[in-house]
Parts: C-alpha cells; structure tokens; sequence
C-alpha cells in the first residue's frame, strides 16, 4: 500500500466556492507539504478551499523513495570533487545500490509516474466530495497538471501553469541549449543597455574567458570550503543559480567581468551560494523520468549535453542521463505519453524572461493545442514566473474568473531587468 498525506487549508469566506485549488510542485521529486504551515497570507482561501497531496513517492509520503547516496553525491559533484566520467559512474552505481535497496524494502519503482500521480488526484478529488479541481502547477507539475487535465478532463475547472513542461519538449537533450538560451537573454540585456555596455563591452566574451580560464588553472576565489574546486563548470553552476534570482540577474555581467579581472568577491560568494547536497526524493525522480521522458529521447544527444565544446565547462543541466536510467530498470511508458496535450480546459501558462530550464517557448507551444488557454511571459523574471506580486494577482485572479483573458497591466508596469546595476559597484 501507498500512504499520501494531504493537507487542506479551509477557505475563510462564509459560503466557499465548491471547487478547490490544489497545488502541484515541481520536482519530479519534490515534496507538496514540507515547510507548509499556515494559510493565513494565502489570498486564495478568501474564496476557497486550498489542498496540497504529497505526491506518490516523496518525502512524506509512505513509502518514501529516498536515494540519500545520489544526494550526498550530487553536493560532491557541485564542489569539483568529482567530475566527468567518474561523476557519472558514481551516479550510476549509487542509482543501482538505491533501487535495490528499495525494492528489497517492498518498493515497486515502476509504480511511480504522471500517470499514477494524476489518478491519485483524481481519487482524492472524489474522496473529499469536490466536483471540480483548480491545478496551479510549477514546472514538472504543469506536466502532471496537462496530465490530469487529459485523463480526467471533466474534473478540472481551470488550470494555472507556471514555468511549463510540455511532455513532448524532450527536456534532455536541450539541456545546455536552454540555459545558453537563458545567458544570451543576458548579455544582449547588456549590451542593449548604454551604461551596461559602457562597464562591459562584451559579457558574452567574458563568459566563455572566465570559464576557459577556470578550467585551466585553480583560480583563486577565496572559498571559505578549500575543498571546493571551483573550475568552468562551478562558475557556470554559480551563474546558473544566479539566473534563478531575479535581483541576481542584472548582476551577472558584473560578476563574470570583476572574476576575470581578478576580483573574485562577488563570484566567491554565487559559488558558495551554490553549494550543497541535492534536495530531491531520487527515486521519486528517476522512477518518472526513465519512465515517461528518457525512452523518447536520443540518448547520444542527452550524453552530448554534458561535452566542454558546448562552452559550459561540462557542467550536467540534465534531469538523469540515460545510464542512470538504464541502472534504474523502470518500464517505459506508452507513446501516448509523449505526445502533446490537447485540453478545453480554460488555462493561463505563466513564463519568465531568463528561465534556463523552461524556456518561454515551452509555455507559448502549449497554445496550439489548447483553445482557452492564455499565455504571458514576465519580463525580468525566471523559473517559477508567478512567485511575486504581478504573477501571482495574475493567477489568483484567473481562478477566480477563468472566462476572462488576463489583465495585463501589472506585466506591462513591470521594469525588467535593470542591468545598469552592472555598472555599480558590488557590495563588499
């Protein structure tokens, strides 16, 4: 038997609307309920009820497929000390040390997908007496939601999706193509920007010098952890965490430009920022992935990702690699599953500007095959483009009233990124 716990944040208004909204978290591998507490900022419960279902698998939930070897690898793997084709066999033999860890435990790992995640929806919705659905949904989780929204349409009200995952975009082998994608948004921001440009004439050049260089000599960043061996690809992963912060973003040609010149404080700092095991279920993870992505993907493609000739010194974006997957040993899903969703369910599809792992085109696909969805990218904004004031009004008001095209006014106030901030000077 599987065990999902569920929270449900009751409405305050008097006489709620009868169609909850439920929350669906990214991941594949990620936890619904840690860190929720309370209900009492949450503007949606001024009309309804909220409710959050810990999906199949993670960390809540019972069993839970926990691989504590892959994340205390990947923090190792984050910090330089193991690198490319070691890196990649440790990931494989702890992939095949976890799997039958858990399947000696009782564990089926070929129990865990989109498909069994939505149908667990699906059982709760009818369990609590709800007549409808409303799904806002983040990155995979828009995934699930398209999921839901086609075996179960009758069931869903609206849907808000942030950051999307189509299941036909083959994530994969694009992995280093998104988040050059992202950098280039960047330094044509940049150059773009007369006092931007006057600071730093070619960002873009500073990049590949900076990466070429670290991944020549050790450079000296000045870690407080002596141990992380920051090379090319730790100054792409530092950047990387960067284009996730919008405050951080207008900043990154100021820190690449300052580290080549040989001032390190602000490049030091992105580094140790991002620095740490990973936090994802694993096994919740690899069970989706080599279920319902990997066997529809070319995976020499998938392997190039990780090559230094794409200029990021090598570094993995990638949700698994095809050798992890081959040791996880999950059976693939049916074609269908690859295939692109077509739903009347009325949707507004959220995107970022710099997103490096969802790109905007992602999200305005959706549309051909979707009448009533409405699609809006943020401008200045990056994964998880609803998660701020404009955003977030955006997808509280479309729930409430899915019939009406989104007002736009907030997104056309919005600055974007200031990229003049480049030209300041860094705070010591």
């Amino acid at each position: 038997m599987i065990r999902l716990p569920v929270i449900i944040f009751r409405s305050r208004a008097a006489q709620p609307a009868s169609d909850p909204v439920m929350f669906l978290t990214g991941g594949p591998g990620n936890s619904a309920l840690t860190g929720q507490r309370s209900g009492k900022s949450n503007p949606f419960l001024d009309a309804r009820d909220q409710v959050l279902l810990e999906p199949r698998g993670a960390r809540l939930s019972q069993p839970a497929l926990e691989c504590p070897e892959i994340n205390a690898l990947k923090g190792e793997i984050g910090a330089g000390r193991v690198r490319a084709e070691a890196a990649q066999a440790a990931l494989v033999d702890a992939a095949a040390t976890c799997r039958t860890r858990l399947e000696d435990a009782g564990a089926d790992p070929n129990g865990y997908n989109s498909v069994e995640a939505a149908d667990d929806i699906e059982d709760l919705r009818v369990a609590l007496g709800y007549p409808q659905l409303n799904l806002y949904a983040l990155s995979y989780g828009t995934r699930l939601a398209l999921t839901v929204a086609k075996r179960h349409p009758a069931s869903v009200r609206a849907m808000v999706l942030d950051s999307a995952l189509p299941p036909e975009v083959n994530y994969d082998e694009t992995a280093s193509a998104n988040t050059w994608r992202a950098l280039n948004a960047v330094f044509d921001g940049c150059a773009v920007d007369p006092v931007c440009a006057t600071a730093w004439p070619n960002p873009r050049a500073d990049f590949d010098a900076l990466v070429a260089k670290a991944d020549r000599e050790r450079l000296p960043f000045g870690l407080a952890d002596a141990s992380i061996d920051a090379r090319g690809a730790e100054v792409v992963q530092a950047v990387g965490m960067a284009l996730q912060n919008p405050r951080l973003i207008p900043l990154i040609p100021r820190a690449v430009g300052e580290a080549l010149a040989g001032r390190y404080e602000e490049m030091s700092s992105w580094i140790t920022q991002a620095q740490g095991p990973s936090t994802f279920t694993w096994g919740l993870r690899l069970s989706v992935w080599c279920n319902e992505e990997a066997p529809f993907q070319d995976a020499d493609r998938v392997r190039a990702q990780t090559s230094v000739d794409y200029g990021l010194g090598g570094t993995d974006a990638r949700a698994a690699s095809p050798d992890m997957c081959a040791a996880w040993k999950v059976a693939p899903a049916p074609a269908v599953e690859n295939a692109a969703v077509r739903s009347d369910v009325p949707t507004l599809i959220l995107a970022g500007e710099f997103d490096p792992s969802t790109p905007p085109q992602w999200g305005r696909r959706l549309l051909a095959n979707m009448p009533k969805a409405f699609f809006v990218q943020i401008p200045g904004l990056s994964h998880g483009a609803s998660f701020n004031a404009c955003g977030g009004r955006m997808a509280f008001d479309f729930i409430n009233d899915p019939a009406t095209p989104p007002v736009m006014t907030c997104v056309a106030k919005l600055p974007g990124a200031d990229f003049a901030a480049s030209a300041t000077e860094a705070a010591p």
